[in-house]
């Protein structure tokens, strides 16, 4: 039985392609740095970014194992989101404000992913 992806899961994926956009340009508005971050730092993020894609899509396609490992890699990266945003609250309040605001869409994205109808969406996947 095939059923239509829920408001909620579509949600959810916009908002994790918007936190990872915020990601992306998390080093250029960076005040404290005005020249580009260097070439290794791009490299490391362009490779996480193609694998958070890749990620987000199986979510958006149903796969139950890639909305837990996005679930795991949020929480795992939280301390560090709140050690940078802790060294940014000062320096460069819209680096700190871009960080608060990744952080609340990726709650809310994955309250939308793991709450009905989302939740029931990707266990009928599974089936």
């Amino acid at each position: 039985m095939k059923s239509s992806k829920p408001m909620q899961v579509r949600c959810a994926v916009g908002l994790f392609y918007l936190a990872l956009s915020l990601s992306l340009i998390q080093p250029f508005i960076v005040s404290s740095a005005m020249a580009r971050p260097p070439a290794a730092i791009v490299l490391a993020m362009a490779i996480a970014a193609v694998m958070t894609v890749f990620l987000i899509e199986f979510v958006s396609i149903g796969r139950n194992w890639a909305r837990v490992t996005y679930l795991v890699l949020t929480v795992l990266s939280l301390p560090w989101s709140l050690l940078y945003l802790q060294a940014r609250l000062m320096h460069s309040p819209l680096a700190a404000t871009s960080i608060v605001v990744q952080l609340a869409v990726h709650a809310i994205g994955l309250w939308l992913v793991f709450s009905a109808p989302g939740s029931g969406w990707f266990r009928m996947r599974e089936k």
